[in-house]
C-alpha cells in the first residue's frame, strides 16, 4: 500500500468539493478519486464520492462507495445515508428500507433518515421483492406471490388471484402452496366471493392448519351461515391462540345466531 499523503488528499476533497457545489459531477468524481488515492482510509472521500456518483445517475458506483465508506466507518450515519439513496434510486427499496434503518441506529434522532426510511417503506409496499432478507434470489413461486402481495394492496384482486393462482402451480413444497392458498383466499374475501375462500382456506388447512386460514374460513362460514362449521373453525383458532380476539368475538355471534334458530 502506497504512503498516506493526508494533506494532498484534503487539498484533493477540497477541489473536488468545488465541482460538486458547481454540479460539475464528473471532474468531482476525478478530484475524490485523486482523495481516496492518497488516503484511502477516510471514509468521508468515499461519501462524497457517491454523492457525486449519484448526480450523473450511477447508482451502481455510488452503492459501492457507500459500501466502501460503511466498512471505514461503521458507525457513522453518512455511509447508510449514501447506501440508501444509491438503493432507492435503483428501486430497490426493501434494501434501502434496511440500509435507513442501520442508519437510524447510529443516530436514532436523524430527521434526514427518519424522512427517507418513511418514504422508502411506502415505496417498498409497491414494489416486487426480488431477493430474501438474506439477499438470495427469490423463487418464481415466491416472485409470483410477491407480485400478488403488490397487486393486492393496489386493491387489484382479481389480478392479485391470477399471480397467487401462479404461485401455486410453481410451488416446489407443501408448505409454500399453503401460504399462496390463504393468500388467494383473501383475495376472494374482499370479492365477498364466500365459496371460494372456504375452498382454498381448506387446501391450505389441509396441508397445514394455521390461525389466519382458520379464521377466514370461519368467518366465510359466517357469511354462508354455515355457523357451526364457523364455530368449529373459530373454537380450534383458540386452541391454537388462546388469545385471538377475532375469534372470541366470532364464537359469541355464531353461538348467538344458532341459539336463535
Amino acid at each position: 500500500m502506497s504512503k498516506v499523503d493526508k494533506k494532498k488528499a484534503a487539498e484533493a476533497k477540497d477541489k473536488g468539493n468545488k465541482f460538486f457545489l458547481a454540479k460539475q459531477y464528473s471532474q468531482a468524481i476525478e478530484w475524490y478519486t485523486k482523495a481516496v488515492q492518497a488516503d484511502p482510509t477516510d471514509a468521508a472521500f468515499y461519501s462524497n464520492r457517491a454523492a457525486a456518483y449519484m448526480g450523473l445517475n450511477k447508482f451502481e458506483d455510488a452503492l459501492a462507495d457507500a459500501e466502501s465508506c460503511i466498512k471505514l466507518m461503521p458507525n457513522w450515519v453518512k455511509g447508510y445515508y449514501r447506501k440508501g439513496a444509491a438503493l432507492v434510486a435503483m428501486s430497490r427499496h426493501e434494501e434501502a428500507v434496511k440500509a435507513f434503518k442501520k442508519g437510524l441506529e447510529c443516530e436514532p434522532s436523524n430527521e434526514d433518515l427518519q424522512q427517507r426510511l418513511a418514504e422508502a417503506e411506502r415505496e417498498a409496499r409497491f414494489t416486487v421483492k426480488r431477493f430474501d432478507d438474506e439477499g438470495r434470489p427469490l423463487t418464481p413461486a415466491q416472485i409470483a406471490k410477491e407480485e400478488g402481495n403488490v397487486l393486492f394492496r393496489e386493491s387489484k384482486y382479481e389480478l392479485a388471484i391470477a399471480k397467487y393462482t401462479k404461485a401455486i402451480e410453481l410451488a416446489t413444497t407443501e408448505d409454500e402452496k399453503a401460504v399462496y392458498f390463504s393468500n388467494r383466499a383473501t383475495c376472494h374475501a374482499q370479492l365477498q366471493n364466500h365459496e371460494a375462500v372456504v375452498a382454498d382456506c381448506s387446501e391450505s388447512i389441509n396441508i397445514k392448519p394455521t390461525v389466519k386460514a382458520l379464521i377466514r374460513r370461519g368467518l366465510a362460514y359466517e357469511s354462508l351461515e354455515k355457523y357451526k362449521l364457523g364455530l368449529e373453525d373459530m373454537r380450534n383458532v383458540l386452541h391454537l391462540d388462546p388469545g385471538a380476539r377475532v375469534a372470541s368475538e366470532t364464537i359469541a355471534r355464531l353461538t348467538r345466531a344458532i341459539n336463535s334458530f
